[in-house]
């Protein structure tokens, strides 16, 4: 029979690693969520603002007049909830420099937009491109885009103010989605 001073010891014991956990997985978000690698702004073949692109869409605009890319690529976004699609206003025309082109990821998963970013490379003959999404987003899109597709990818992001309660969701979307994308090897 265990005495009280060892299930007392087990207890802390417990706690203690499970505080360790807690304290490592926060460390991880702030480091790969919160404070991604991004790339630098320089010329590329084409940006592919993935989604939600309604969240984005006046970012990248801006982006896109800097005159960084001949082609800025738009995710149709798709709500979850209700399976309506939001179509940038700009699709099909031609702006500042750049015309843009709205595609649809099948499915509407990061997943989906790194294949479909592949086959635009393959079909164009890119070498360069360049995802633009959230700062939260970030590493996860960087590690799928560059599993998938055949061309060097730089990563951008834009400014957003977030609450506390806005980065703890970040983190906890984005670490379990980090581990599902380890599951699911591959392209």
């Amino acid at each position: 029979m265990a005495s009280r001073g060892s299930r007392r010891h087990g207890g802390v014991v417990t706690a203690g690693a499970g505080l360790a956990l807690v304290v490592a997985w926060l460390a991880l978000c702030i480091r790969f969520v919160a404070h991604p690698r991004i790339d630098p702004v320089e010329h590329v073949d084409a940006m592919y603002v993935i989604g939600p692109v309604e969240t984005r869409w006046p970012e990248a605009l801006a982006r896109g007049d800097e005159g960084v890319a001949p082609v800025v690529l738009a995710t149709r976004s798709i709500d979850r909830t209700t399976g309506e699609a939001f179509f940038p206003p700009d699709c099909g025309e031609q702006r500042n420099g750049y015309v843009v082109t709205c595609v649809t990821p099948d499915p509407y998963t990061t997943r989906g937009e790194a294949r479909l970013l592949a086959e635009q490379v393959r079909e164009h003959g890119w070498t360069h491109v360049a995802v633009f999404t959230s700062t939260a987003h970030a590493a996860r899109a960087r590690m799928l885009m560059e599993r998938c597709v055949p061309a060097r990818v730089s990563v951008w992001d834009y400014p957003r103010e977030r609450t506390i309660g806005g980065w703890l969701w970040d983190f906890a979307y984005q670490s379990g989605a980090w581990l599902k994308a380890q599951f699911l090897r591959g392209c």
